[in-house]
């Protein structure tokens, strides 16, 4: 049993989120639970907590709370002019996405814009931003939070080019580290930095991690070459055959992004193993690889093939329970594992004390193909709600 100690008479700044199945998502469900939010923070969490008498209430009996959904690479609210430098310059909290981003109760993403150009490997800027509809100050989370390469066994100047560099990288920041052990007991000059690796000396350093697209089992077999070689922490995007190699990318602790029901045809030149599963997710859970799950399409439209982009994520979460998967790791899969791979876990993801009170309210299971938001928070304040929705007002469960 839990109690907040500030005085009830002191809340007027207070959020209490009442008598909904707390998907706490790191700690269990919380059934008929509180949540208490003060300056965009969840304060308090669990049973029979004290809400102040001031408090602003919102009434979740008979609902689902969870935190805000995270896509590791939805796109939203980027104006995306290929010469930007920074995403925090090119941002757009009134675009249309960000309203449906909302709808659909993904709070967070990994947002990117830019590519490789010519023969460089690496290319394209990231950043985390929040769909803090109307309110451009909050939507920036964080800047730089891995590093985009293009490589493939098929593009080997692309790959080659990308080793060199890391070597260079690698020999240069050796040479650094020697001269300031050094320093001051010889004259040796200070070794010159080459130009136009900083990418590569942040990778090295392990700052940030390369998210590769490797969707073969040839290619993730490559990209992990990297990682024995460097020591650089990886992301794999696009992994369609992960699950034939599960047991390797474990070994590194390389974190993977897929789509479930992603289709890849076997190669018929081949005897082993090849193509895509709908146990690709189940499989690698069981060898021990902690994954994102994102929906074929990284948009929000209201148009086209349902359920197959941004607006149905916990549908593709669904299709890997299908496959196999536990419901946890699926529900982590698209909050606190995705917020870990993108770097925000410490601030979303989940509910708890001291995270940032991004949270959304379902009328049923997250699973279930009919369930709808009905209410999304950020930073504490409600901008979402289903019932005023020109969109999705109208649409009833019945």
């Amino acid at each position: 049993m839990i109690f907040i100690n500030s005085p009830l008479s002191a809340a007027e700044d207070v959020t209490a989120i009442q008598g909904g199945d707390l998907y706490t998502i790191t700690g269990g469900i919380i059934k008929n639970g509180i949540i208490l939010i003060e300056d965009g923070k969840i304060s308090d969490i669990g049973q029979n907590i004290a809400i102040p008498e001031k408090a602003k209430v919102i009434d979740a009996g008979g609902k689902v709370v969870m935190p805000g959904l995270i896509g590791v690479g939805a796109e939203f609210g980027v104006i995306g002019y290929p010469d930007i430098n920074k995403i925090a310059d090119s941002l757009d909290p009134f675009d249309f996405s960000v309203s449906l981003a909302l709808a659909s109760g993904i709070t967070t993403s990994m947002v990117s814009t830019g590519r490789p150009s010519g023969d460089s490997p690496i290319g394209g800027i990231t950043a985390v931003i929040k769909a803090s509809y109307g309110d451009v100050d909050q939507m920036l989370v964080k800047e730089s939070v891995v590093q985009p390469v293009m490589i493939s066994n098929r593009d080997w100047l692309r790959k080659t080019t990308f080793k060199q560099n890391l070597r260079e990288a690698q020999n240069y920041l050796r040479k650094l580290s020697e001269y300031q052990q050094a320093k001051g007991k010889n004259k040796a000059a200070e070794p010159k930095k080459p130009r136009d690796l900083d990418a590569y000396f942040r990778l090295l350093r392990r700052e940030v991690p390369a998210v590769i697209p490797a969707s073969t089992t040839g290619d993730i077999l490559a990209a992990l070459e990297f990682v024995d070689e460097f020591g650089i922490r990886m992301v794999l995007a696009n992994a369609d055959e992960a699950w034939i190699v599960a047991e390797e990318i474990s070994k590194r602790d390389v974190r993977v992004i897929i789509t479930p029901r992603q289709k890849r045809r076997p190669n018929e030149d081949i005897s082993g193993p090849s193509g895509s599963t709908l146990e690709n997710a189940a499989i690698l859970k069981k060898g021990g690889v902690k994954f994102a799950i994102i929906p074929p399409s990284t948009y929000f439209e209201t148009w086209g093939v349902v359920g197959r982009d941004m607006m149905a994520l916990p549908m593709e979460a669904a299709f890997a329970v299908s496959g196999g998967l536990d419901e946890q790791t699926a529900l982590e899969a698209i909050t606190i594992t995705a917020a870990e791979i993108i770097g925000v876990a410490d601030r979303v993801g989940s509910l708890q004390v001291g995270k940032d009170a991004d949270i959304i309210i379902l009328d049923g299971h997250p699973f279930h193909h009919k369930t709808f938001v009905e209410t999304t928070l950020i930073n504490g304040k409600v901008l979402y709600e289903k019932s005023k929705s020109i969109y999705f007002a109208h649409i009833t469960n019945d």
